[in-house]
């Protein structure tokens, strides 16, 4: 996994407390192979309460910079040598500090139910939080308190794409996927009214059917409005749940290496 995670250019690890099968000094061993840096915020030593990790980093990027932070909810059994502390204490304790480096900050973060519902709770100076921990995948962003939250799921079937043009420094960001899944449904039920009419247009094929014809009108209304919206936006933001199904196609790299893996696990078993 970890060499996949270099061949892909992974920039940050989040520890989550599901990290812990083989014991610390396990994860640690492997974390040197990594070409990024593990990071978590609340796990510590349980005896010093030092960071077992880089509780955050700051990555610059075309111009900005970008700090990433991680954190994690309590493991199901207790780690050796390891304690997990207070999630919301935690990120008062980093963000601050953080705030002063980036122009942007991101949350890793692995939250179990009741530790999500009490963090979004929060006003808290974050821009995007990826989370993880969950079986639920957004479709959009979701704002919580100005936070905009992202989820993939617990089973790798999707990737989560963000992207956002920043056209006013300093100005917030606004979401408008909800108005680009708008926009694509209504172009959707339009090409179905056009591709019917054929060659001729709206009002010739519908002549005689006006409550379409009105339908397809009010599309072509509603699309004009929807990209008068976008047009105003000054820093959008969009977000991608992209599916990995059968028509996507394996890239040859990674294919030979999940055939090794399965090859070395078929050994062991």
């Amino acid at each position: 996994m970890i060499r996949s995670y270099n061949a892909l250019g992974y920039q940050a690890y989040n520890v989550s407390a599901r990290d812990f099968p083989g014991g610390l000094i396990s994860l640690r061993e492997l974390a040197q192979t990594a070409n990024f840096p593990f990071i978590s915020a609340n796990i510590v030593d349980s005896s010093s309460r030092k960071p077992l990790f880089k509780p955050y980093i700051i990555n610059k990027i075309s111009g900005i910079k970008f700090g990433i932070i991680g954190v994690t909810s309590l493991p199901k059994a207790p780690v050796k040598g390891v304690m997990i502390l207070d999630l919301n204490e935690t990120l008062h304790k980093y963000l601050p500090e953080i705030r002063k480096q980036a122009d942007y900050i991101i949350l890793m973060a692995y939250l179990e139910r009741d530790d999500e519902a009490s963090l979004f709770e929060e006003e808290l100076a974050i821009d995007f939080v990826l989370q993880s921990g969950t079986y639920r995948y957004s479709r959009n962003l979701e704002n919580k308190n100005g936070m905009l939250i992202a989820r993939c799921g617990n089973i790798g079937k999707y990737i989560g794409i963000i992207r956002f043009d920043l056209q006013q420094k300093g100005q917030s960001l606004q979401d408008i996927s909800y108005l680009i899944v708008q926009k694509n449904y209504a172009e959707k039920r339009l090409r179905t009214f056009e591709k019917n009419a054929g060659d001729k247009s709206l009002e010739e094929y519908y002549d005689n059917n006006p409550n379409i014809l009105q339908t397809a009108k009010s599309l072509e209304n509603q699309i004009k409005i929807i990209e008068s919206e976008i047009e105003t936006v000054e820093n959008p933001v969009t977000y991608d749940l992209i599916e990995l199904d059968e028509s996507v196609p394996d890239h040859p790299e990674f294919r030979a290496r999940l055939n090794e893996l399965d090859a070395t696990i078929k050994s062991i078993r």
